[in-house]
């Protein structure tokens, strides 16, 4: 008995070693995935500030006015290219357009033509006529009386 206990021991030390060795290679194979992760993010970093440098440079005023000048005949502004109001064409009258909404899709409270109000699932009843002769008989039906104290 003692000696199987012996053996359970070793074999629980030996399975507990290997599961130290291989959290211990797999967390430094993670440490090199974060360390590899900063330098990339640092590399993207450089790179975005050598494209904001390169835009500032790109944007300077002097350096875009020397370019207007050459590529483009710009001129001042003056009054002869501004408009007046009267030169606007008259806005067309749109109207009552959510009062036309509400009338389009509002039921009518009386249609012409139909007396009776109509519901929900109503349909309209016809009339038929048809001959039949009943007999009717009568039967002697009592009246209550009633008492007085």
């Amino acid at each position: 008995m003692i000696r199987l206990l012996n053996v359970l021991a070793v074999l629980g030390l030996i399975g507990s070693a290997i599961y130290a060795y291989s959290i211990k290679y797999d967390t430094l194979y993670q440490a090199g995935q974060v360390s590899k992760a900063r330098s990339q993010l640092h590399r993207e970093r450089q790179a975005i500030a050598v494209l904001r440098a390169e835009w500032q440079l790109l944007t300077r005023p002097d350096r875009l006015q020397a370019a207007v000048a050459r590529h483009l005949a710009l001129e001042p502004i003056g009054t002869a290219h501004l408009g007046r109001l009267a030169d606007l064409p008259a806005r067309p009258d749109r109207g009552d357009e959510i009062g036309r909404l509400l009338a389009a899709t509002a039921t009518p409270k009386e249609k012409p033509g139909a007396n009776e109000p109509r519901t929900t699932g109503s349909v309209t009843t016809r009339t038929v006529t048809t001959r039949t002769t009943t007999t009717t008989t009568k039967t002697p039906t009592k009246t209550p009386t009633t008492a007085s104290r």
